[in-house]
């Protein structure tokens, strides 16, 4: 039996006062024993957690019942393990952040059922399927034939649209990420540069992934898809992936690329590995400068 439910869901609505909800989500979660992350902001909420199936459900009534929230989508997977190490409940600028002034409640995308996109790509139909995901999510895996816009960030998203808005002029476009939330963004910063027949996914990935496996079907996915938890990434099958990957870049590792010893997150590679290293070393070398620098002011304080 699985250890962990985890649940990825986000909703764009006013939150009034996400400070307080800040306050009163992470008891409530901490009673339930959750953990994971809880992103709120005045545009909505944005969460990925786990826990035992029952306190998923607990908390997805209780988020439910407060009045700026409403009704939440909660897209469930399962792990044999913990999934998250600790509980932690942000109030952000932004949920995902893109840094333009977009409403995605005013306007947004169309959203595409994925059963109806499986269809799309059965068809032939003459699209642009478009990764909104950053390089290393899309090296682990995408769509067959998804335009891969090179980005290092979401926030490079917006540059990529600008520098290639005449690339996707006369063709419906499908944007594409894990869960949902970044395309709310995307399509609707592509539309308000004035794109037309702009379209998201419904759900994203993973709805992508049921809906597949329910009709046991092959799809068009090609690879497997980086999730944001211990377990990195997922198989179509939505399982556990069994590949090597980094637990800081999320990059698949071969043999030699694999540090000797694992990390507090679990296997790492070489070069990650060598940062951490020499990034805790400079944080010692500065907290040592900061006590010598202490112990010097109290002993000119004690001559006094």
């Amino acid at each position: 039996m699985a250890k962990d439910t985890i649940a990825s869901f986000y909703k764009f609505t006013s939150l009034k006062n996400p400070k307080e909800l800040r306050k009163i989500a992470t008891e409530k979660a901490q009673d339930l024993k959750l953990k994971g992350t809880l992103l709120l902001a005045e545009e909505g909420l944005n969460g990925m957690i786990s826990g035992t199936a029952e306190n998923i459900e607990a908390f997805r009534v209780f988020l439910g019942s407060q009045k700026d929230v409403g009704e939440l989508r909660f897209k469930l997977s399962y792990y044999d393990d913990v999934s998250f190490r600790r509980l932690l409940v942000k109030v952000k600028k932004e949920i995902i952040s893109i840094r333009q002034d977009l409403d995605p409640t005013v306007e947004t995308g169309h959203y595409l059922d994925p059963l109806e996109f499986e269809k799309w790509y059965e068809e032939g139909r003459d699209m642009v399927v478009l990764d909104t995901r950053n390089d290393y999510e899309v090296a682990m895996g995408t769509f067959e034939g998804a335009l891969d816009p090179k980005i290092k960030s979401f926030e490079a998203f917006t540059t990529y649209i600008d520098e290639h808005l005449e690339n996707f002029q006369g063709k419906p476009i499908v944007t594409f990420c894990t869960g949902g939330v970044r395309c709310e963004k995307a399509t609707a910063y592509m539309l308000k540069k004035g794109m037309k027949n702009v379209y998201q996914l419904d759900g994203g990935i993973i709805s992508y992934f049921e809906a597949m496996k329910q009709l046991a079907k092959e799809g068009h996915w090609k690879g497997e898809c980086t999730v944001f938890d211990k377990r990195k990434a997922i198989t179509k099958d939505l399982e556990p992936s069994s590949k090597q990957i980094c637990y800081v870049c999320l990059h698949e590792m071969r043999g030699e690329e694999v540090a000797e010893k694992e990390g507090p997150g679990g296997e790492i590679c070489k070069s990650c590995d060598a940062k951490t290293k020499a990034s805790q070393g400079l944080r010692q070398e500065r907290g040592k400068l900061k006590a010598e620098a202490n112990q010097i002011s109290r002993k000119a304080h004690l001559k006094e």
